[in-house]
């Protein structure tokens, strides 16, 4: 088992990874649209080279397992970081990889100066609340999160 750094390498395992993820989303809320594979190698490909973005992998005997995604920002209380993606293939979800993947993203943001870690669970996604709850991660009600597209 190896936690590392994605490369450009990796995109048509990480693509696989998080089409399974959206996939789930999708399973849980039906407004989750999923992504066309188009869509989500654009995305690698833009946190691959965002110097601010970072995509973590989970590779055990040699095939990617996980996957932790996140980015850094500047906020009023300084440098903040969130995760935007966290998944595990499914036979590997009851091994800690998750906890694993978790702390090794927590870990590069402490390093550049990252003050905070944040991410958006759907309503409907109860089973990972326990997860977040066990690394001391706060649940609290504070809005919802709204967006626009701006055209």
């Amino acid at each position: 088992m190896k936690i590392r750094k994605a490369t450009i390498k990796d995109e048509k395992q990480v693509v696989k990874l998080l089409n399974e993820y959206d996939k789930y989303e999708y399973s849980l809320d039906k407004r989750h649209k999923p992504d066309t594979i188009k869509e989500i190698k654009e995305l690698f490909n833009k946190i691959i080279k965002s110097e601010r973005g970072i995509i973590l992998v989970l590779e055990i005997n040699n095939n990617l397992e996980g996957i932790i995604s996140g980015e850094w920002n500047f906020n009023l209380m300084g440098k903040g970081s969130q995760i935007h993606q966290l998944f595990i293939s499914k036979k590997y979800r009851k091994d800690d990889y998750g906890k694993k993947l978790l702390k090794a993203l927590e870990n590069h943001f402490k390093k550049i100066g990252c003050k905070s870690i944040k991410s958006f669970v759907l309503i409907k996604n109860k089973k990972v609340l326990p997860f977040y709850k066990r690394l001391n991660y706060s649940f609290k009600e504070e809005g919802y999160i709204i967006r626009k597209e701006l055209k």
